[in-house]
């Protein structure tokens, strides 16, 4: 069983980009570096050796066939690619049921 949405108070409101949420905000806008804060020069990343080097599945490249996605793309642009809305919403709710079981 699907449960209804609720619009309980109890759940804190998200603000929008620009909105002010009730929590201190450095800088002019939202999402904008603050003057008073400078990036610091000496920052770095480094990558492990591991994290660096390919799985043996992906070094001969993308796991799928290309000309097989331009082809069904082709199809789509042009119409011809068949589309199942009943089977397209069976699909998305079976994964829905999985995520919230």
């Amino acid at each position: 069983m699907v449960e209804p949405i609720s619009t309980s108070a109890a759940r804190p409101r998200i603000a929008r980009p620009g909105e002010d949420a009730g929590l201190p905000v450095q800088g002019s806008a939202v999402g904008v570096a603050s003057a008073a804060v400078p990036p610091s020069a000496g920052d770095s990343v480094t990558l492990s050796q591991t994290a660096q080097a390919l799985p043996e599945e992906l070094k001969g490249g993308p796991p799928m066939d290309l000309t097989i996605v331009a082809r069904i793309k082709e199809a789509i642009a042009e119409g011809r690619y068949p589309i199942d809305l009943e089977k397209i919403t069976d699909s998305l709710f079976e994964n829905y049921m999985e995520l919230v079981s």
